[in-house]
């Protein structure tokens, strides 16, 4: 008997012009591991959210979804809380209590479990999950990834039989979202306990799916094993979802060319898997790469042209002439010497950190989940005031300045784009913007009058741009996550900042979108707009960004332009560097490589 029988569901929330979800089939035996894969705004937290009966949205609902061959509604409420565990995107979003220890026991002593199968529980899940030494802490001193990982264990507390989780990692830097699905597939593999998640962090996630789903406009696109769905995916060229595969088969793949090699071969989804077929074909690649006079500015066979022509030489000049212009005068920003901390004495937080950045660059900072990111853009934003050090904006000090005035040349996204609405809907909130700007410039604005056409321009290129028309009419909490993230930076990009701060603009975006994103961070840096950005997203600044910095105990401690940084780093890199590194030194993104659908 299957464990999820879903038949032909269809969702629409209250008011929405269009269905969510649009006749949905979809079975799930115990044990798979399913994988949600899509553009934001697909269904995916729609999707999950049907399958947990206590979490499911109000809306008009067709279909059937069968648990255990049971229909939903009929399921017993207690077998439903234990037997069905959910974990949510944002790491705070779901803890209740104030320490671990409490957070671990709340699930089971609000069901009445006797005090000794409390502890013997907890007993297991501390040495399952390696939480001996924080078992006692305050949840306010765990790093991200250890929230999720709290998160993780108080599901896991009730013993569930199905995992449903919802872009789980989307929060957490590279190294802990790998500690998290590693954990994931420990789970899976030890225990037998069905794990169905949504995620855009493919990499990991789909070597460990036994079936994948993707969904687009709320229907299912594909469906079915991991090597099936891409066979299909790049045997009908289908550019829209190409880019959501794995980067390593998509470079095996794309080394046939448009013969596409549909063959019996097994498509690698690991760095191990496509570094070894790398290392087997190398030598037949360069002897194809020399027999033809045109090798080098061939697409037909790029990665065999890459042998000659290891790298994309007028991205390069392009990269090289914006760090050396970004090296000339005066920096634009210059934090000197900072240091803060949130209590007294509690440790610092940023220990004498030091940046520069000049008028047009687009910098990355990475640096794992509490080492202080966030904490730097809140003291140039002007949230916070560092205990000693300076700050300054084209030579003038920002700690003097008014908050009016730093608003104005300065903007900032933060992580949790909620904090932007205040408003019923998404429509309200954007004409609440334009409204307070106008007011802010002496522009006042009557009830009943029109913007000015600008605004109201640049309003319309926003919405179309990263296509959120349809949804001016939705509650702010009724958008996808990464649809919230969207309409968060079209508030601040009305606003047309000299420095515009991004605290993980990327997390919960599709590839489309952040394809969008970046060239619309592009079209801003062309006016003039500098951006610092924090991220976890190494493919995104792999691509984008002019210059990365490492933030570590409070100091920036490796600065460099964006190439060389990933080429020195072990895991702060590239699924595409450590694959083919090795054989192409120069190889970072898959545009170095001659990929033709890389846009």
């Amino acid at each position: 008997m299957a464990l999820y029988q879903i038949e032909h569901v269809s969702f629409q929330y209250p008011e929405a012009s269009e269905a969510m979800l649009t006749d949905i089939n979809i079975t799930v035996e115990e044990g798979d591991f399913v994988l949600l894969c899509g553009p934001s705004g697909s269904g995916k937290t729609t999707l999950l959210r049907q399958l947990k009966r206590e979490i499911r949205p109000e809306g008009h609902r067709q279909g059937e979804i069968r648990y255990r061959g049971i229909l939903q509604d009929g399921l017993d409420t207690r077998h439903s809380i234990e037997e069905i565990g959910m974990v949510f995107q944002d790491p705070d979003s779901q803890i209740v209590m104030n320490t671990v220890w409490q957070e671990l026991t709340f699930a089971m002593e609000n069901l009445g479990y006797a005090a000794e199968q409390i502890q013997r529980r907890i007993g297991e899940l501390v040495q399952f999950f390696g939480m001996q030494g924080w078992l006692q802490l305050g949840v306010h001193e765990l790093s991200g990834g250890q929230k999720q990982l709290l998160n993780l264990a108080s599901v896991m507390s009730l013993r569930p039989k199905v995992l449903l989780l919802d872009e789980p990692t989307a929060q957490l830097d590279p190294i802990a979202a790998k500690e998290f699905i590693q954990l994931l597939a420990r789970i899976n593999e030890e225990l037998s306990i069905t794990i169905i998640i949504s995620e855009h962090r493919v990499e990991e996630l789909f070597p460990l799916a036994n079936q994948v789903v993707m969904l687009k406009a709320g229907e299912v696109a594909y469906a079915g094993a991991p090597q099936e769905v891409i066979r299909k995916i790049w045997s009908g060229r289908d550019e829209f979802f190409i880019p959501y595969l794995p980067a390593v088969c998509r470079l095996f793949l794309g080394a046939g060319g448009e013969d596409a090699r549909i063959t019996e071969e097994p498509i690698p989804l690991t760095v191990r898997a496509g570094r070894q077929w790398i290392s087997q074909h190398t030598k037949a690649l360069a002897t194809q790469a020399e027999s033809s006079a045109e090798a080098s500015a061939s697409t037909d066979r790029p990665l065999a042209a890459a042998l000659t022509v290891p790298l994309n030489a007028e991205r390069t000049a392009k990269q090289q002439a914006e760090q050396q212009a970004g090296r000339q005068g005066t920096p634009l920003l210059e934090c000197r010497e900072l240091f803060f901390t949130y209590e007294k004495n509690t440790p610092l937080v940023l220990k004498g950190c030091s940046l520069h950045i000049h008028q047009g660059e687009f910098f990355t900072l990475f640096g794992g989940n509490g080492s202080g990111k966030s904490t730097l853009l809140h003291q140039i934003a002007g949230a916070r005031k560092p205990q000693r050090g300076n700050i300054f904006l084209e030579g003038k000090s920002l700690l003097r300045s008014s908050t009016a005035e730093r608003s104005r040349l300065i903007g900032y996204v933060a992580q949790n784009p909620l904090l932007y609405f205040t408003r019923d809907t998404v429509g309200a909130q954007f004409k609440d913007r334009i409204e307070r700007l106008e007011q802010g410039s002496g522009k006042g604005h009557q009830q009943g009058q029109t913007f000015p056409m600008s605004r109201q321009k640049r309003l319309d290129e926003l919405l179309e741009l990263f296509e959120l028309k349809g949804s001016l009419d939705k509650h702010p909490l009724d958008l996808s996550g990464g649809q919230q993230q969207k309409a968060a930076l079209i508030l601040v990009l009305l606003a047309e900042p000299r420095l515009l701060l991004l605290d993980e603009p990327t997390k919960g975006l599709d590839p489309t979108s952040k394809m969008k994103l970046a060239a619309q961070l592009d079209a801003i840096r062309g006016k003039g707009t500098t951006i610092l950005m924090v991220s976890h997203d190494i493919e995104f600044a792999a691509s984008y960004a002019t210059r990365c910095g490492l933030l570590f105990d409070g100091k920036l401690v490796a600065i460099d332009e964006t190439r060389n940084f990933l080429r020195d780093n072990y895991f702060y890199t590239t699924i595409i560097h450590r694959t083919a590194g090795d054989f192409f030194p120069a190889a970072i993104t898959m545009k170095d490589i001659g990929m033709p659908w890389e846009k």
